[in-house]
């Protein structure tokens, strides 16, 4: 679902608020809860609200011209910038910079997002381990899309996947599927 729903979010803003009210509708059609469905429905939107343009480009586009961006206010109003570069120094080492901003900027979109599935019964280590994939899942889907970049070209429906960019929002969004799909197994499980 995300797969298909991730690289469509990439497309158009309207998307991320479409994917939103139907995380919220599946969840609250299945644990009928409507205060958790409201919350991971506006935890998905919020959390994907936030910059990640820059890091995106660099590491799934750009990486042989990796340099620094001296301009870059990206994740600067949210922290972002603030923890990836007491990590990594932007100025010497932009590239992993890059990827460590996108992990961080993967956890602020999921926490928001899977925390409330806590009060539906979902288990905290399974929920925290969901948010630790997600959010180092968003570089490596970046990677997938350097690499296939020049590989994969798929224009149908008007559906188009031609690019590092596009390759890793299809890539996330079928981690993003994995991680939901474990976390459910997980739940049904228990």
């Amino acid at each position: 679902m995300m797969t298909i729903l991730n690289r469509l979010r990439g497309t158009q803003g309207l998307w991320s608020k479409i994917n939103g009210l139907l995380l919220a509708f599946i969840v609250l059609a299945i644990w009928g809860n409507v205060w958790v469905a409201i919350a991971v429905g506006l935890g998905y939107i919020i959390g994907e609200s936030f910059g990640w343009g820059e890091w995106v480009g660099t590491v799934s586009c750009y990486q042989d011209e990796a340099f620094v961006v001296p301009t870059s206010e990206e994740g600067q109003n949210n922290g972002i910038m603030w923890i990836a570069s007491k990590l990594i120094d932007p100025t010497k080492d932009w590239l992993n910079y890059c990827r460590v901003a996108l992990s961080i900027r993967g956890f602020y979109w999921f926490a928001p997002t899977l925390i409330p599935l806590y009060f539906v019964g979902f288990n905290p280590i399974a929920l925290g381990l969901a948010i630790v994939m997600l959010s180092i899942g968003f570089p490596i889907a970046c990677e997938i899309g350097y690499l296939l970049q020049d590989k994969v070209h798929f224009k149908k429906y008007g559906f188009s996947v031609v690019g590092g960019w596009e390759i890793q929002e299809v890539a996330y969004g079928l981690i993003q599927d994995l991680v939901l799909i474990g976390l459910i197994v997980v739940y049904a499980v228990n």
